[in-house]
C-alpha cells in the first residue's frame, strides 16, 4: 500500500485553509468565529497527511474523552466515506481508533482520563502529530504535556494544531502564540464568510449577533478576541460529585439537527442543582437520537420534558415507549426560569464540557446604545434551555403527565 495514487482537486477545500496544506510549522494555530470550517478542514488535512506518508500518526485531543464521538470522531469518518476511501482506513467505532491499512493511526482521547492518555502507544512507529480541539478548554499546563510527547526520529515534521473560537483575550492561547512573534507558528483566522458549504439560516444567526450582543457578534461572527461580559449565570462552580446520590432525577430536551439536539440529566438537593450529565449532537433523527439519549437516560423511569415546539416529536418518542412531556411556555417563562435557576447554586459535572461552554458564554442582549436588556441572547443556549424544561416540575410545582 505504500504506492498510492492521490487526485484530490482543490474545489473540495475551502480557499482561506489551502496555504496550511503545505505548512511544517510546529505549532499550527486555526481560530476564529464560528461555522467558519474549521474542523471541517483539520479533518481534510489528516487525512490527506495520512495518505501521502505510511509514518504519520495522530493524537486527538479534546478536555473530554466522550465529545469527540459526535464530533472529531465524527468528522474525519465522515471525510473518509466522502472522499471514497473506506478501503485504505480501518475505522473502530468502539475503541475510536482509524488505522490506515498499511500505515499509522489517528486515535482519540481526552484529558479527564490522564492514566488512559499516559498509556496510549501506536501500532507503527511514533507520534508526528496532535490535533487539539476547542484548544481553549484546556490549561496551558494540559498543552505543554502534550507538546512533550512529540519526540523521537521520524522522517516527517511534528505538528500541533490548535483550534478554538476566541472567547476570551485573557486566555493563555493569547499570550503564548500571539503577544510575541514566533518562527515556529503559523496562525490563521477565518469566520463563516470563508466557507462557502455555510447554511443561510447559520450566517444569518450569526449575523444576526450584531443588533442583540455586540461582544458575542465580535468573537463568533468576527473571530476576534474578547472578554465576555453581561453573564446571565455566575452562581456556578465546576466540580466532581456522587451522581448516584439522588433520590430523582429532572431531564431536559432541546429539539435540533442542524442546531445541536442538546439533553440533560439534573439532580436538585439541599437547594443545589447539580448538572450530573449530557448529551449535544447535530444531524440526528428521532430514532437516533433516541439511540444517543440511552447513554444517559432509562427509558422506562426517566421522565423527560422537552421543547413544545415539535408535538410531532414528542408522540414519536412516547410510541417508542419514553416518558417525556412538552414544556410550558408562556410569555415570561425564561425569564421566570433565569431568575429562579439564578437564586440557586449550580455544580457542573467537569464531564458535561458542552454545558460548561454554553453557561461560559450565555449572556443578555443588548440595545444599539449598549444597554443590557432582559432577555438573554438566542445563540449558543440549547442545554441552557433543556435546563430549564428540566427543572419546571421544581420551580413550579408542576404536576407534569408523562403518557406512553
Amino acid at each position: 500500500m505504500s504506492n498510492i495514487s492521490i487526485k484530490i482537486h482543490k474545489r473540495i477545500f475551502n480557499k482561506a485553509f489551502l496555504p496550511l496544506l503545505h505548512d511544517k510549522n510546529r505549532y499550527e494555530i486555526i481560530y476564529g468565529g464560528a461555522g467558519s470550517g474549521k474542523s471541517y478542514f483539520i479533518a481534510q488535512k489528516l487525512i490527506l497527511l495520512h495518505l501521502l506518508n505510511a509514518e504519520r500518526n495522530t493524537l486527538v485531543i479534546r478536555k473530554v474523552h466522550r465529545t469527540h464521538k459526535y464530533s472529531t470522531f465524527a468528522q474525519i469518518r465522515s471525510t473518509i466515506h466522502k472522499w471514497g476511501l473506506t478501503n485504505l482506513f480501518k475505522i473502530n467505532k468502539s475503541d475510536m481508533t482509524i488505522t490506515r491499512v498499511g500505515g499509522g493511526q489517528i486515535i482519540f482521547a481526552g484529558l479527564d482520563d490522564p492514566e488512559k492518555l499516559k498509556s496510549i502507544t501506536f501500532e507503527r512507529g511514533i507520534l508526528t502529530n496532535i490535533w487539539i480541539e476547542e484548544a481553549s478548554e484546556i490549561t496551558e499546563t494540559d498543552f505543554e504535556q502534550l507538546d512533550l510527547r512529540l519526540r523521537g526520529k521520524t522522517k516527517v515534521a511534528f505538528q500541533i494544531i490548535l483550534s478554538f473560537n476566541p472567547i476570551s483575550a485573557l486566555s493563555w492561547l493569547k499570550k503564548a502564540f500571539f503577544d510575541r512573534q514566533r518562527d515556529d507558528v503559523t496562525i490563521l483566522k477565518t469566520t463563516y464568510k470563508d466557507n462557502r458549504f455555510i447554511d443561510d439560516q447559520y450566517k444569518q444567526k450569526l449575523e444576526a449577533l450584531k443588533d442583540t450582543n455586540p461582544i458575542l457578534y465580535k468573537i463568533y461572527a468576527l473571530g476576534e478576541w474578547g472578554v465576555l461580559g453581561n453573564l446571565v449565570f455566575t452562581n456556578y462552580e465546576i466540580k466532581e460529585f456522587d451522581d448516584e446520590e439522588f433520590w430523582r432525577y429532572y431531564n431536559g430536551l432541546d429539539w435540533g439537527f442542524n442546531d445541536p439536539a442538546a439533553g440533560i440529566k439534573i439532580g436538585f438537593k439541599d437547594d443545589t442543582i447539580y448538572i450530573i450529565d449530557e448529551f449535544y449532537v447535530t444531524g440526528k433523527d428521532n430514532p437516533e437520537l433516541m439511540q444517543v439519549a440511552e447513554r444517559i437516560w432509562q427509558k422506562d423511569t426517566d421522565k423527560i420534558i422537552a421543547d413544545n415546539a415539535e408535538p410531532k416529536s414528542i408522540r414519536e418518542w412516547r410510541k417508542e415507549g419514553w416518558r417525556i412531556a412538552p414544556c410550558k411556555k408562556g410569555k415570561d417563562s425564561v425569564k421566570y426560569g433565569i431568575g429562579w435557576i439564578r437564586s440557586h447554586r449550580i455544580v457542573i459535572h467537569p464531564r458535561c464540557q458542552n454545558f460548561i461552554n454554553e453557561i461560559q458564554a450565555y449572556a443578555y442582549r443588548q440595545d444599539k446604545d449598549g444597554n443590557v436588556l432582559e432577555d438573554p441572547v438566542d445563540f449558543k443556549n440549547h442545554l441552557m434551555d433543556a435546563m430549564r424544561y428540566a427543572l419546571e416540575p421544581v420551580m413550579s410545582e408542576r404536576k407534569v403527565e408523562f403518557l406512553i
